[in-house]
């Protein structure tokens, strides 16, 4: 009766947002109680997905829980309805700030992971020659900037590949240091396998050895804890649309405070200077102001900064520990029933608990060079969605499990998989 009753109010929400609002009000104040139940139903019931549709896929895309989405109408209309045009000054650098362990001077609000990778690419100063170390593991936005300014500008892209332990991992990426090398840049958890490298251990490495470090971070915020001043790096970049679960279109970056200065700023609009002037023989632009919000530029879509926001503190209130506890759960276990299969499947995630989060990467072997993908479009036929890995010849399965899934899910593509492999 729940199920159909939110379904039922989900619909209502695109044609009558008032009656939806209304009729969601009671979960949305009380979600501190709900998260304190722990009962993950309930609290699934919080999210717009179709009943018959099993989400294994929130490394591409989280799914916007009800709340969020309601901000964002709500938003929306205030500007429509007011004229209200959105502030430089939100509450969102706060909030991320804090979340992240950074000073509010440290972040900038970016579109993507893929702008946030721009900045920092075009900003640290490298000549020709001068090497940057990725892995074998990148996303396309987090390769093809530094590709592109190798391109032009001559740099070397070393890459290199991930170990079965946090500790292998390290010493390829040391192995892999010249005198030349400039830039450390890699994945906190590359979005094809789902390992989680050792970020402290890399950013400490480059740091003894004068080398910058830029962490692509498209996955970790809402997914696991992390502090950007425990681990040490120079640059960290992500965004909030994935396991924040909140609207495609609003990412961050941190810059640390020693390297912001040191950090060439190649686009800048209204918000990145003090100011401005055209009168006179020498018009001028001012100064850039002194904090990491010189990098966000121009006008931008006020009502994505106001459903990132409420995406944030919604994740805020379920609880980070517990929410990290849930949906490494649900993967430990199901890297247990993949493992029981034999050499039917090859895991390419590591066991170790320490290189190990939420998402899952496995090759199937039965004999068909293709099975992997196959898989993956019949499970989409079943309403299971999951991600074929094809870049860079990975050729795996990839399941992302988040609190909102359940045992029900995983056993649901178990049984898909089972049946698949004979």
């Amino acid at each position: 009766m729940e199920r159909r009753k939110f379904l039922s109010a989900a619909a209502l929400l695109a044609t009558a947002p008032a009656v939806a609002a209304d009729l969601f009000n009671s979960k949305q104040t009380n979600l501190q109680s709900l998260s304190e139940s722990g009962d993950w139903n309930h609290i699934r019931s919080l999210f717009p997905l179709q009943p018959n549709r099993i989400y294994l896929n929130n490394g591409t895309m989280g799914i916007t829980p009800m709340p969020v989405l309601q901000t964002l109408e709500q938003s929306f209309k205030n500007i429509a309805e007011n004229g209200n045009y959105p502030a430089g000054a939100s509450p969102l650098y706060d909030t991320l700030a804090q979340l992240i362990g950074a000073d509010t001077s440290e972040v900038t609000i970016t579109k993507n992971v893929s702008e946030g990778t721009n900045h920092v690419c075009w900003g640290v100063p490298l000549k020709r020659k001068d090497e940057v170390i990725l892995t074998v593991h990148e996303h396309v936005g987090g390769a093809v900037a530094w590709l592109n300014r190798a391109r032009l500008d001559g740099i070397v892209i070393k890459t290199v590949e991930l170990g079965s332990t946090a500790a292998e991992t390290l010493q390829r990426i040391e192995d892999a240091i010249t005198k030349k090398t400039r830039v450390i840049a890699v994945p906190h958890i590359p979005c094809t396998i789902g390992q989680v490298l050792p970020v402290k251990e890399i950013c400490t490495l480059a740091r003894n050895k004068g080398i910058l470090s830029a962490i692509d971070g498209a996955h970790p915020l809402g997914m696991i804890q992390f502090n950007v001043k425990d681990i040490g790096c120079d640059y960290y970049y992500g965004c909030i649309h994935k396991w924040a679960l909140g609207p495609m279109g609003v990412g961050f970056l941190y810059i640390n405070k020693n390297v912001l200065d040191k950090t060439r700023c190649t686009h800048v609009a209204a918000y990145s200077n003090t100011a401005f002037t055209m009168i006179g023989e020498k018009p001028d632009m001012g100064t850039l102001v002194d904090t990491a919000h010189r990098f966000t530029y121009g006008s931008f879509c006020g009502p994505l900064w106001d459903g990132a926001l409420k995406a944030l503190e919604f994740y805020k209130i379920m609880g980070p520990a517990k929410i990290e506890e849930r949906s490494k759960g649900l993967t430990t276990r199901l890297q247990q029933q993949l493992l029981e299969l034999g050499n039917r499947i090859e895991m390419l995630t590591p066991t170790e608990d320490i290189s190990r989060a939420c998402q899952l990467g496995f090759r199937i072997k039965n004999g068909n060079e293709k099975a992997s993908q196959e898989f993956v479009t019949k499970a989409r036929e079943k309403n299971i969605i999951l991600r074929y890995v094809g870049e860079s010849n990975i050729d795996c399965v990839r399941v992302s499990t988040h609190y909102y899934n359940s045992e029900a899910d995983t056993d649901a593509m178990m049984d898909e998989l089972k049946k698949f492999i004979g």
